[in-house]
């Protein structure tokens, strides 16, 4: 990354601008910070002008610290639910929650010839929604909500029978 200090607290050390962020991120901020600041102290550090640039470093400091803090967190390579579009599952939840209402919870895996009746309702769902019936007449939901509702129903007894 490119250094800019163009409105960088470091090089004017008067006022209360942050550093720029090529200057202000990193590992050893605190000591560029200290760095920062000493350079401006005059030599002879028993003046009142050096004591105003380290008491402003210190101030400085104890206002960053707190922002720079971080946690760790490992969790790379595991699933990253906020990729769901939670509005469409929320629809598909809404179909799910009907059905449990109309028929019971659960019902979906204890119906005969289940596979086979799955995929033929996911097909006429999309069939309909194709052809610009975009709603389903029972619920008001979208045909789409209903052929996922059906595909899930597939999936899991895919992975059923993969146990």
């Amino acid at each position: 990354m490119e250094k800019s200090c163009d409105g960088c607290f470091y090089e004017k050390v008067h006022g209360s601008q942050d550093p720029c962020i090529s200057c202000g991120s990193g590992y050893n901020y605190d000591k560029w910070v200290a760095v920062g600041f000493l350079k401006n102290v005059p030599d002879d550090t028993d003046s009142l002008e050096g004591q105003h640039v380290m008491d402003q470093m210190i101030a400085h400091l104890e206002r960053v610290k707190p922002l720079e803090a971080k946690g760790v967190k490992y969790d790379s390579g595991k699933l990253q639910w906020t990729l769901l579009p939670f509005r469409a599952i929320n629809e598909v939840l809404e179909v799910l929650s009907f059905g449990a209402k109309k028929y019971a919870a659960d019902n979906w895996k204890i119906v005969p010839e289940a596979r086979t009746r799955y995929v033929d309702a996911a097909f006429r769902h999309l069939t309909d929604w194709h052809l610009k019936e975009k709603l389903d007449g029972e619920t008001g939901k979208s045909h789409l909500a209903h052929a996922i509702c059906c595909l899930l129903f597939l999936l899991w007894f895919e992975q059923e029978d993969r146990v």
